[in-house]
């Protein structure tokens, strides 16, 4: 049975990494702890070390609080999709007017261009055709496929859709249907283009002190199913082409900031109180043994 026992704890990482933590804080907190008990006594020796390992966890929580990107870490900012709207039947109108989220209700995306020509687009004519097309959005910015944020937000909603397919339009995947537009509205304000180094302070003072919480930040996927092509033996996978006889799709999404440096914040703040509370036991301790030695030293000798 014990041979079972270690060859069972040999073989999971899991509990062989428990025991190698469990080892680690009996061997050295203990050994610290053992050499101030035998110095100071137990409840001084105690003290001591509960105070020295708080304070460690309080810089160590503060660190991981301020990089955010190390330590003890919460859930990453992701893309949440809040609704799937479209009108069956329907192949001109998105229905944006059938969401629930009102600010989807005055995008109007009739007088855009197709998305394979915004994608083939070279940065400085895309810049221009944003700048000729946005003011007609009503506030909604043009989402390229060149964003990271497109490509984080196309990945949710495959994943959504893997998930929940549409059966009535049969959509199971991502090679069920194409991208037809995207759109995104809200967060903080973005740098201009070719920011300079007062821009960028700017930004960063306006985001901290004028906006202390994070504005909704919302983003629309267009989708359509595409055309059943059979593909010709020996050649390349046909290109995936919309069906004009199908509805668009619009997926909607919003940005969830997650909790990243949570866990640093909640460890930086416990451990800060149990330092601070240990601390104050040994300054008081110190104060009354400084009184005792002081009414003794007052004592009259005989």
């Amino acid at each position: 049975m014990l041979l079972h026992t270690i060859a069972g704890i040999a073989w999971d990482p899991q509990i062989r990494g428990i025991l190698a933590l469990a080892v680690g804080v009996v061997v050295l907190m203990g050994s610290v702890y053992l050499l101030l008990t035998t110095n100071l006594g137990s409840r001084l020796g105690f003290l001591i070390a509960a105070s020295a390992f708080f304070g460690w966890c309080t810089i160590m929580g503060l660190t991981w609080w301020l990089y955010g990107t190390i330590g003890m870490l919460g859930e990453a900012p992701s893309w949440v999709v809040t609704e799937v709207v479209y009108v069956s039947g329907s192949t001109d109108d998105a229905g944006l007017q059938e969401a629930d989220l009102e600010l989807a209700h005055d995008l109007d995306t009739s007088g855009l261009p197709p998305v394979e020509e915004i994608s083939d687009l070279e940065p400085g004519a895309l810049s221009d055709l944003r700048r000729e097309l946005e003011p007609g959005l009503s506030d909604w910015q043009i989402l390229p496929e060149s964003n990271p944020s497109f490509g984080e937000a196309k990945a949710r909603v495959d994943e959504y859709l893997a998930e929940n397919n549409i059966e009535a339009l049969e959509m199971r995947g991502p090679s069920d249907y194409t991208n037809v537009h995207s759109f995104e509205r809200g967060g903080k304000i973005d740098l201009p283009e070719d920011a300079s180094r007062l821009d960028r302070i700017g930004r960063k003072l306006q985001t901290t002190f004028w906006q202390v919480q994070h504005p909704p930040h919302y983003a629309i996927i267009q989708i359509r199913p595409v055309v059943e092509q059979v593909p010709v033996p020996g050649e390349a996978p046909p290109i995936p082409k919309p069906d004009p006889t199908q509805p668009v799709v619009s997926v909607i999404l919003e940005r969830d900031l997650g909790d990243v440096r949570l866990p640093g914040a909640m460890l930086t703040i416990f451990s800060g109180l149990l330092f601070a509370v240990t601390v104050g036991m040994l300054h008081r301790r110190d104060l009354r043994s400084a009184e005792a030695r002081g009414v003794s030293l007052a004592i009259p000798e005989s």
